[in-house]
């Protein structure tokens, strides 16, 4: 588990420093973010009509975005539970955790996730906008100085989420990529293709990506170019 750091960059400064920038989320490094706390890596999902969209993370971190990608293919884990119950689901040590918990998630063998995660959501009132997850390697609960600035960034991308510009990129008046762009798009093509409704195609594809063992952004690619029909594993 990360180390007590005396150092620590101060995450309201980062914070303060983004939202003077008015870029919205785009504004803050999830990788200086990460460092900053003395974690692996972070992310943010935000509750949308299909789940736990992934918004804000960094492209080099192929565990924690595996990680989230495996807890919205099967609709559990600590980011899960947060976005649910509204309160920090904070796991020193995933290996340790009941199998009952999370039997689907814990029984999973194509993913290696990382051995702690802390997820924090990011309420608004009553309203649950999503949740801020950082991820470790290694064993240990978190320091208090650690999970001090953990709820100041959580509570400072809540602040910027809540401005005009949000998600936004306002020098592009882009919005921030959407990682499963792709999984929407095999979802609305299946609803076509099967003549079923919206949320009945996303569990299509969630099923079918953990009864093969496949990374559900795989299954929609091939479902998108047509090399899937959900009955015969992808090519």
């Amino acid at each position: 588990m990360p180390a007590d750091a005396p150092d620590i960059p101060d995450i309201p400064g980062l914070v303060a420093a983004a939202t003077q920038a008015g870029r919205g989320l785009t504004a803050l490094e999830p990788r200086s973010c990460a460092l900053a706390l003395g974690l692996d890596s972070l992310t943010i999902c935000l509750n949308d009509h299909a789940g736990l969209e992934l918004v804000w993370y960094d492209p080099a971190d192929t565990v924690g975005v595996a990680f989230e990608d495996l807890q919205y293919t099967l609709g559990e884990g600590p980011t899960v539970d947060a976005a649910r119950i509204g309160e920090p689901v904070l796991v020193p040590d995933l290996y340790t955790v009941p199998e009952r918990r999370w039997p689907a998630l814990l029984a999973a063998t194509h993913l290696k996730p990382p051995r702690a995660a802390f997820a924090v959501p990011l309420n608004l009132g009553a309203a649950r906008l999503g949740v801020l997850t950082g991820h470790c390697g290694t064993t240990g609960s978190l320091t208090r100085p650690q999970m001090s600035h953990l709820l100041a960034l959580a509570e400072g991308a809540t602040s910027i989420l809540t401005t005009p510009h949000g998600i936004h990129d306002m020098s592009s008046s882009n919005p921030l990529p959407l990682h499963r762009a792709l999984i929407h798009q095999a979802t609305g093509a299946l609803t076509v293709m099967l003549g079923i409704p919206l949320d009945q195609a996303l569990a299509r594809l969630r099923a079918y990506a953990f009864t093969h063992n496949l990374p559900l952004v795989d299954v929609a690619r091939d479902v998108v170019h047509h090399r899937a029909d959900l009955n015969d594993p992808p090519g």
